[in-house]
């Protein structure tokens, strides 16, 4: 588990997480995207390791989301979250 890896949960409506790995220490994030036409303003936010295995287990795959399971996703693992990037089609 070295360098960076991006898990999309779902596609429909865009959220996930990952890691990448940052002056040799590795940083988690959840990521949570809202759609506008071909575009997506994201919110990248940072989470800690327990969180990142936490979502993994609850989404063992990608699934085909609907805003309402996206916004359980945001309030759960974005919102109140360190923010690292954010804005349009900017994804770490």
């Amino acid at each position: 588990m070295e360098g960076y890896k991006f898990i999309l949960i779902s596609n429909q409506v865009r959220f996930g997480y990952g890691y990448r790995t940052v002056d040799g220490n590795k940083e988690y994030f959840a990521f949570h995207g809202v759609p506008s036409r071909n575009d997506d303003y994201f919110i990248n936010v940072e989470i800690t390791s327990d969180e990142f295995e936490k979502i993994a287990s609850e989404y063992p795959r990608q699934i085909d989301a609907n805003r309402d399971e996206a916004e359980i996703f945001r309030k759960k693992y974005v919102e109140g979250h360190r923010v690292i990037l954010e804005g349009w089609n900017r994804l770490l």
